[in-house]
């Protein structure tokens, strides 16, 4: 038990000086100083310091009994889909701009098989696609390409979107600018979407304005674009 206490600590520590400091400006003594270890621990559990990030190299495809709970209570299946997509989005907030900048960096040296398909994300996209069907069918949406098709598209938009995020260091907010992405694309009902006066151009101009003006702040004074979006859509300053 000891062990495990001790690798998922040094790997906890790791990801939070890469998340605070950047991937190649952390060393392993560092990480080692702040584990409380020595190096021969270090490379007892880890091989190097890309092991740490192991565990982000496949992509959560799996719905887990709360967001499966809520897909079953969702008033459509508009929110129904949006769901599913979930638990990508929940591990890349926890995860921050840095460390989905080096699974990029890690999957073009050499593919760990992060933004590949498989069986389960086959099957994830079965039941992605079943959803379209029948939201196109209720005339939720109205775009009516094959569903397995427009799944590809979204996955797509996921990755090229994500990958802006990283290159703009999350100065606009990810979630709000997939979703719209994904209801244009689909053609959802403008009653359905989840922000019906809000367009990707909107989206774009504010957030890139609120980073310019974050630029122009005293380190430490201010909010990410990304941290000022999601207040203000809770509705909080």
């Amino acid at each position: 038990m000891a062990g495990k206490d001790t690798k998922t600590r040094i790997k906890e520590i790791g990801l939070k000086l890469f998340q605070e400091r950047g991937f190649e400006n952390v060393t392993i003594n560092e990480i080692c100083e702040q584990s409380g270890v020595n190096k021969h621990t270090f490379y007892y559990y880890f091989k190097s310091k890309d092991e740490l990030l192991k565990d982000y190299y496949e992509l959560p495809y799996d719905i887990g009994t709360k967001y499966f709970v809520q897909m079953l209570n969702a008033e459509n299946y508009v929110e129904q889909l949006w769901l599913s997509y979930k638990p990508f989005l929940d591990r890349i907030s926890e995860s921050g701009t840095e460390i989905s900048r080096q699974l990029f960096i890690k999957n073009i040296n050499h593919d760990v098989g992060t933004f590949r398909g498989g069986h389960r994300r086959s099957e994830h996209m079965k039941m992605q696609a079943g959803i379209i069907e029948k939201g196109q069918a209720a005339g939720e949406i109205r775009n009516s390409s094959d569903p397995q098709t427009l799944c590809m598209m979204i996955h797509q938009t996921f990755v090229s979107t994500l990958f802006m995020w990283c290159i703009h260091n999350g100065t606009f907010d990810l979630p709000l600018y997939i979703r719209s992405s994904v209801e244009a694309m689909l053609d959802v009902k403008p009653e359905l979407r989840a922000h019906p006066g809000l367009s990707l151009t909107d989206i774009w101009c504010r957030d890139e304005g609120q980073a310019e003006r974050n630029e122009r702040r005293p380190a430490g004074s201010g909010r990410t674009a990304h941290e000022a979006a999601g207040r203000e859509r809770r509705g909080t300053r």
